[in-house]
């Protein structure tokens, strides 16, 4: 489990152009420090997202946007171009971080997460003529409060948007408080891309 978070780049301040205070790695925390392997964990209570584990939305976004890249991880990007005073303009190329997974499994995650949004916990998040790969989640915070989990792609076939919501401190889950502010934002962003 830990190999694939270090993979995915857990544990790690993601590789953003930001003062390092305003960055934060994802991982298990006792407290402030991160654990590691070999510190007392409930692994299997970290693998559906619960125990002490700390994600965040950029890490998740990340996750899904691996699953729909083949299995490769790639730099996050806050922006795809930079426009110089002058008018000049540089576009920024994809930067390969690592492969995570070979592509079958990403292909074989790819159905999964179809499956999740056609007829499973995630079909809030489905939008209409597209197929939509999704994960939903509900980490308990405490008794009745709980942070609320959406990450996904589309399209499916040939992603172009990779999607992380959370709602946190709610008594919903993830499928139904998250799924709908998924679709909005897939919808905007991709019938706006096809001028519709």
């Amino acid at each position: 489990m830990f190999r694939y978070m270090d993979r995915f780049g857990f544990d790690a301040k993601p590789r953003l152009d930001y003062p390092s205070f305003q960055l934060a790695a994802s991982g298990v925390y006792d407290g402030n420090k991160l654990l590691g392997p070999s510190d007392p964990i409930d692994i299997g209570r970290v693998a559906i997202g619960q125990e002490r584990l700390r994600v965040t939305p950029l890490q998740m976004a990340e996750v899904a946007a691996t699953v729909a890249n083949n299995g490769e991880l790639m730099e996050p990007r806050l922006w795809s171009r930079v426009i110089d005073p002058d008018g000049r303009e540089t576009k920024l190329d994809p930067a390969r971080q690592s492969r995570v997974m070979s592509e079958d499994t990403a292909s074989e995650l790819n159905t999964m997460m179809q499956s999740v949004v056609q007829e499973g916990t995630g079909t809030a998040g489905a939008v209409s003529g597209i197929d939509v790969a999704g994960k939903t989640g509900t980490a308990e915070i405490s008794t009745g409060v709980n942070d609320a989990w959406f990450i996904g792609f589309a399209p499916a076939s040939d992603p172009q948007i990779a999607i992380s919501c959370i709602v946190e401190h709610t008594s919903g889950f993830g499928g139904p408080t998250c799924g709908p502010i998924f679709k909005a934002v897939a919808e905007s962003i991709l019938q706006g891309n096809s001028g519709g």
